[in-house]
């Protein structure tokens, strides 16, 4: 295998996500981090901020409005970390033949593949995950300070794209214990790692101390906060992963592995996730880094003939989903992939009526992307989120107009005023409705 087969794949799935990136519609979350990007903050209610740091880096390269703009960070970030692996593996003295087949399967991927092409959190913590990894791998190969330092730097950068990077701490200590190596650290290079991680995580600390730790509570309450306990959290928890990360790679953990490290990190965040799925319902993305040790772990156990077979298991796995959304039976699945062309009988009617308030951060979001309108979201008609603390979010005019879910009820705290009903979008399962002052 030679490096040019490496050059050549990168560049034609940079070129293609590029391409897919454009024409894919925007979804309800990213235009809601676009929201957040026109209210630069340290950090959010749902997540920290470097998505929005990413967006608004975007901004300045390309207009506001297309799809790329908001999505050419997440790219350029996504063959960056391809990039980096190639690195780690090297250090790890996988040949380019194992190198490549690692990318062919982390671009294959659908979490780290195309979902890299998405602007959401992920992205952000799969770079800082991986830089940290490179660090990581070099602290126990070298022990240099710097590497100590820039670890710290990654990890906080980290803590501010998503709160799971503290998995990597608890995956790399496990690792160090098991494999005897923690007697080696340095002192002086585990105190540079505290404070430069301490240091670059203060936008998160600050912004979570001055709104009363709001948002570590909200996702320690997201992550464990169910009361009563469903046998098919757990259940389907497996049954998503083992689909997910690539049956054959999934299998593979469990074989010995000179590789003892990436097997470690692996299994640690699949085996937290799972703790916690016992708590509450684990979504599909949250152990999104643990696939890119699995599929090392893989390269390294298996020969060519599984490599090609798990590359055939997504061949096949994407054509059973491309089935399945051409199929009557996946209209309730595509209606919750909220996007921009849902909107378009709605988006119409946006300059009609003004003020005009969203009935979710999603849809409000979407609204004010495609139009370019300012359309909140009507306070504390849904979970409470981003929107609940702009002062926008809250009517001040004695008149103004208000979409809902067709199943939703309005707040109490809208009591006072005289309900009007002027339209319904049955498509989208949204009715229109004229707020007055009594």
């Amino acid at each position: 295998m030679k490096n040019k087969n490496i050059i050549f794949l990168l560049i034609s799935s940079l070129i293609c996500k590029i391409l897919l990136a454009y024409f894919i519609p925007i979804f309800g979350d990213e235009a809601y981090y676009y929201i957040w990007s026109l209210h630069p903050q340290l950090s959010y209610f749902d997540h920290p901020a470097m998505v929005s740091w990413f967006i608004s880096l975007g901004h300045l390269f390309l207009p506001t409005g297309n799809p790329l703009s908001l999505r050419i960070i997440f790219i350029l970030a996504g063959f960056f970390v391809s990039l980096i692996w190639i690195k780690i593996l090297r250090l790890k003295n996988f040949n380019d033949e194992n190198i490549f087949w690692y990318l062919v399967l982390l671009l294959l991927n659908p979490l780290l593949g195309i979902g890299s092409i998405l602007a959401t959190p992920d992205t952000p913590l799969v770079l800082f995950w991986t830089l940290s990894y490179l660090c990581y791998v070099k602290i126990i190969q070298s022990s240099q300070l710097r590497w100590y330092t820039l670890l710290g730097l990654f990890l906080g950068l980290g803590f501010c794209s998503k709160y799971h990077i503290v998995l990597f701490v608890l995956a790399g200590l496990i690792y160090l214990v098991i494999s005897k190596k923690i007697l080696s650290l340095r002192p002086a290079g585990i105190l540079f790692t505290l404070i430069t991680g301490f240091i670059f995580s203060l936008p998160v600390i600050v912004w979570n101390y001055n709104n009363q730790w709001s948002s570590f509570l909200f996702q320690i309450n997201h992550g464990f906060g169910e009361s009563q306990f469903e046998w098919d959290w757990p259940m389907g928890y497996l049954i998503a992963q083992f689909l997910i990360i690539n049956p054959f790679i999934a299998i593979n953990l469990f074989k010995k592995s000179i590789h003892l490290v990436d097997k470690t990190f692996s299994i640690t965040q699949l085996g937290f996730f799972f703790i916690s799925s016992f708590k509450s319902v684990v979504e599909g993305n949250w152990p999104l880094t643990s696939h890119l040790h699995s599929a090392a772990h893989f390269v390294s156990v298996s020969s060519k003939k599984y490599f090609k077979a798990a590359t055939v298991y997504w061949l096949f796995f994407y054509t059973l989903m491309c089935i399945f959304f051409l199929m009557p039976q996946s209209q309730k699945v595509r209606k919750n992939l909220i996007n921009s062309l849902q909107f378009t009988e709605v988006e119409a009617v946006v300059n009609e009526y003004q003020p005009l308030y969203g009935p979710s951060y999603q849809v409000a979001s979407l609204l004010t992307w495609k139009t370019g309108k300012t359309v909140p979201k009507l306070s504390e008609l849904s979970r409470h989120d981003f929107y609940d603390s702009l002062p926008e979010s809250t009517p001040t005019a004695r008149q103004f107009y208000a979409l809902k879910n067709d199943y939703s009820a309005w707040p109490s705290k809208y009591d006072k005023y005289k309900k009007t009903k002027i339209r319904s979008f049955d498509n989208n399962g949204l009715e229109l409705y004229q707020f007055t002052y009594e």
